[in-house]
């Protein structure tokens, strides 16, 4: 009798923190962390793919309904003189299975691109929107792994026309909860 109840006593409380502490519940936020690729032959014909890193911070309005902003450095490297791209967009992202460990999700966004030439001090900013899918795998309770493997991107460009993008991004994403 002893026993049971010293192991109820002792079981007790690990139970009520586990089920506190549970990993259904979706995060209330999170940051990603991730390397980008734009893939861009509008140009003149001519491959002017861009490489850099995003932040993407993201707030979970409901389960699955969220906001997210997106924050890029982009460079181009295959011309000279070399080309830089500051891209700051903000959008509604909608997460399919926010309780699963592989979690789909769908966004689109809006903001503003920034382009720079190296030894010029003309910086030129445009209007953008992009808009794709991805998921999330999750590892731990606070750690996932991203991967957008098919992303739309649209720039405005001074002449009237707009300018296609196609965006892939892989990254960490850090996940916060209450």
């Amino acid at each position: 009798m002893y026993k049971l109840l010293l192991t109820v006593l002792l079981g007790l409380p690990s139970a009520v923190y586990a089920s506190t502490m549970s990993t259904d519940q979706p995060p209330v936020g999170s940051l990603t962390e991730s390397f980008v690729y734009v893939f861009n032959d509008a140009q003149y014909g001519h491959n002017r793919s861009l490489m850099g890193w995003s932040t993407v911070p993201e707030v979970n309005l409901t389960n699955h309904i969220g906001f997210e902003g997106d924050f890029a450095s982009l460079y181009v490297r295959s011309i000279y003189p070399g080309q830089g791209r500051l891209l700051i967009a903000a959008g509604p992202r909608f997460n399919f299975a926010p309780h699963s460990r592989i979690k789909p999700f769908l966004f689109a966004e809006a903001g503003e691109m920034r382009l720079t030439t190296q030894y010029s001090p003309i910086k030129d900013w445009n209007p953008v929107v992009k808009g794709g899918f991805g998921f999330e795998y999750r590892v731990t309770r606070g750690l996932a792994l991203t991967l957008v493997p098919g992303e739309y991107l649209g720039q405005y460009q001074d002449d009237g026309s707009w300018n296609h993008s196609f965006t892939s991004r892989v990254g960490i994403t850090f996940n916060l909860y209450r």
